[in-house]
């Protein structure tokens, strides 16, 4: 099914800076493998800073280290999954090979697996987007150029974390020098042979000026109130593009199963964030959710009414 291009269907997702990204789904029953190939090998995966697709981690997770930062630097890795090469990932799971218990052999049929190659040949695959193992392995890929990050911040004082390819570094000092926030950048850069790139435009770098506190970091924001608390809020792009999403969908009258689960899953997570905090979900989404759901519903049930 590999060789002849059946194995896996091609789409597009668009981008949130715009244009769009290709992404490559395996089919049945290369997920079912891609599954199992994920499972054996999380749990050399799993790093002390990465918090993406590791249990009880989460965006909130990747955060909270940083509530009473001073400085906050962040910056993530330009086409991540793509510019992971075949050669990198043969490499990771050589690696953990003989603490698994799998040679060689299985390491680089593993490896077949999990890559994908537009032209055919394996010195062009690189791990896919859209694949269900490519998450996992590119934690473990990752998993050394963590290591040293980490140890790069408990030497300073910093703390770290990462969330897929987004990395956040702070610190409760007045500020990051230059120089090490360019150190960090080039340790991703140059432990990864070169392959990932960090442009100026993936990073940012803020600091507070006494209750001026505002840090963004995978759509939440780190805040200071009146009385000197430290809260995590949803950043408000991230509220805006959930309205916008809704609000296309009604006037597109788009009610169809993968928009809802689109706009569903935004919903969740947003809710998620706001009950940790002990607080309701704004009215102006929650209220524009319910009018979806009603019409949604509406239509679902004039459907079924015609075919009887």
């Amino acid at each position: 099914m590999i060789e002849k291009k059946t194995a896996y269907w091609i789409g597009h997702i668009p981008k949130e800076s715009g244009g769009e990204r290709q992404i490559q789904a395996a089919r049945r029953p290369l997920n079912i493998i891609q599954t199992r190939i994920a499972s054996i090998i999380y749990g050399q995966s799993v790093s002390e800073i990465s918090h993406g697709f590791v249990a009880g981690r989460s965006h909130r997770t990747a955060i909270l280290p940083h509530l009473w930062a001073k400085a906050f630097f962040t910056f993530d890795i330009k086409d991540a999954f793509p510019s992971t090469s075949r050669k990198q990932v043969q490499f990771s799971l050589r690696k953990i090979g003989w603490q698994i218990g799998f040679g060689e052999e299985v390491a680089d049929l593993m490896t077949e697996l999990v890559c994908y190659s537009p032209t055919g040949k394996l010195e062009d695959g690189f791990l896919p987007l859209g694949y269900t193992s490519s998450p996992y392995i590119f934690n473990l890929v990752l998993k050394d150029i963590d290591q040293i990050l980490l140890h790069f911040a408990q030497k300073r004082g910093y703390q770290i974390s990462r969330y897929v390819d987004n990395f956040a570094i702070s610190t409760t000092e007045r500020t990051i020098p230059d120089m090490e926030r360019r150190t960090a950048i080039k340790t991703v850069e140059s432990l990864s042979l070169d392959r990932y790139k960090i442009p100026e435009e993936k990073t940012s770098y803020r600091e507070a000026h006494g209750k001026d506190v505002h840090f963004e970091f995978l759509g939440l924001v780190i805040e200071e109130t009146e009385d000197g608390e430290r809260v995590i809020n949803v950043a408000e792009e991230k509220l805006g593009e959930c309205v916008w999403i809704i609000l296309g969908a009604l006037e597109e009258k788009d009610f169809s199963e993968s928009t809802f689960r689109t706009i569903r899953g935004k919903i969740n997570y947003l809710t998620s964030v706001y009950r940790r905090q002990g607080r309701p979900l704004p009215a102006e989404i929650s209220e524009l959710f319910a009018k979806y759901k009603s019409m949604r519903n509406s239509q679902s049930y004039f459907k079924t009414d015609q075919l009887v």
